[in-house]
């Protein structure tokens, strides 16, 4: 057999398996986008029929690229637009959204802020139409079956320390959770902590709280929460230095597999309840593939466009 027709063999081969193991679309699973903003933070949530969720939007410029981002993903309205504290670099970019699309909730903290911006915000919030709900306690939104997701707030009043008043949201989908922690620090997580049951706070996914900064993600909250996927939003040699080295170190030798926008750009999670995966390697794959936790193979659509993709994680986790 010469080359060329070994190369078509295997091609035609490799066809055969990558078609084979397709059966459902991207449509059909929850969908976790880490919209890559720079040094701030937005996440979109879409689930299998359709809800979106808007966590954040970045700085004021990079408002179009969200909505570029929204608009690519086919999203036409937002049911739940989460703005977790008043900072630049998360509300900045959401003035632009809700001037583009229809917001049906928005869920903020109850705290306000001296800003122009903020002020510009609130402006723009009160003209959408939007239903607001400021995050007194804690309480859950059902979405879909075995969808839905609970606002964790301590009730503790902050003062002007806005980052500690950041919503917290942990979506769950049958057996997976995820938690988005926005900018929360180390006090407001120990007094999430201290208020909420282990069963609570454990999700398989995390958002690292303030970009990887080391005033958040501290070994307690982490030993609780347990994640075995990071999620790290920060802008490409930002003046900050995040993330910061000790907290990288604290989740990698906790075995949990990390994806960063510094370095990958925009990531996409994808999950059935059961197992997530992305077409993307954790930016620390080898080290974690040299334990016990191996990659394996999934087939699935993106806009009707066939994808193999390895780094499916195996979750075995128990609540500590």
């Amino acid at each position: 057999m010469n080359i060329r027709i070994k190369y078509l063999f295997l091609l035609l081969t490799a066809s055969i398996l990558f078609f084979g193991c397709f059966g459902k679309s991207h449509s059909e699973y929850l969908a976790i986008h880490m919209i890559d903003v720079g040094q701030g933070d937005s996440f979109l949530i879409k689930t299998p029929e359709g809800t979106s969720i808007l966590i954040d939007g970045g700085s004021p410029q990079y408002g179009d690229d969200v909505v570029a981002y929204l608009k690519r993903e086919e999203v036409k309205q937002i049911d739940y637009l989460i703005a977790t504290h008043p900072h630049s670099d998360h509300i900045g970019g959401l003035i632009t959204v809700m001037k583009e699309f229809q917001v049906e909730n928005l869920i903020l903290p109850e705290v306000s802020h001296t800003s122009q911006l903020f002020e510009s915000f609130l402006d723009e919030a009160s003209t959408s139409g939007a239903r607001i709900s400021p995050v007194k306690k804690s309480f859950r939104h059902s979405l879909e079956d075995d969808i839905f997701f609970d606002i964790l707030h301590t009730g503790v009043h902050y003062g002007a320390h806005l980052n500690n008043w950041s919503v917290v949201l942990r979506l769950t989908h049958h057996d997976m959770s995820f938690l988005f922690t926005g900018d929360l620090e180390s006090e407001a997580e120990m007094d999430l902590l201290n208020q909420f049951s282990s069963k609570k706070l454990a999700s398989e996914v995390l958002k690292v709280g303030h970009h990887g900064s080391n005033t958040s993600t501290t070994p307690s909250f982490l030993q609780v929460v347990n994640p075995q996927v990071a999620l790290i939003s920060c802008g490409v040699n930002n003046q900050y230095g995040h993330p910061n080295t000790e907290v990288i170190n604290r989740l990698e030798k906790s075995g949990v597999w990390i994806y960063r926008t510094d370095l990958q750009g925009n990531v996409v999670l994808y999950s059935d309840g059961h197992k997530v995966w992305s077409h993307q390697a954790p930016v620390n794959l080898d080290p974690i593939s040299s334990s016990n936790i191996k990659p394996s193979f999934h087939g699935f659509l993106i806009n009707s466009f066939p994808l193999l993709t390895a780094h499916i994680i195996p979750f075995k986790k128990e609540v500590v």
